[in-house]
């Protein structure tokens, strides 16, 4: 049996013309290893329950519903391969209002494209 898929990490995101996002993560999985999907959560503010927003076997994933005027957003993404689950890793996001993007990991700055 193969070791559960890692924790997402180099977590990115890219604000797009359209007002959506792309999330680009990297996850260390076993030598071997296929199939692994990320499920993709979402609260909006700091506060509140985190919604679904979808899946993707791929490393990224486009958030196309973030609502206008958002200024702070958490992701929580966790690596799911068939019965073995990785750790979830929360991910914030925030919007300043004078034009600046800023992003951080746990209290770490993360890479945000414009």
């Amino acid at each position: 049996p193969l070791c559960p898929p890692g924790p997402v990490s180099n977590f990115k995101v890219e604000i797009n013309g359209d007002g959506s996002l792309t999330l680009k993560w990297k996850s260390d999985n076993p030598t071997g290893a296929a199939g692994t999907m990320y499920q993709v959560w979402r609260r909006i503010g700091a506060a509140g329950a985190f919604a679904y927003c979808g899946g993707t076997g791929a490393r990224e994933f486009v958030d196309a519903t973030v609502p206008p005027g958002t200024t702070s957003i958490c992701y929580q993404i966790q690596a799911v391969r068939s019965t073995a689950v990785g750790p979830w890793t929360q991910f914030n996001v925030n919007f300043s209002t004078s034009g600046e993007s800023t992003s951080v990991d746990e209290g770490q700055p993360v890479k945000i494209a414009v």
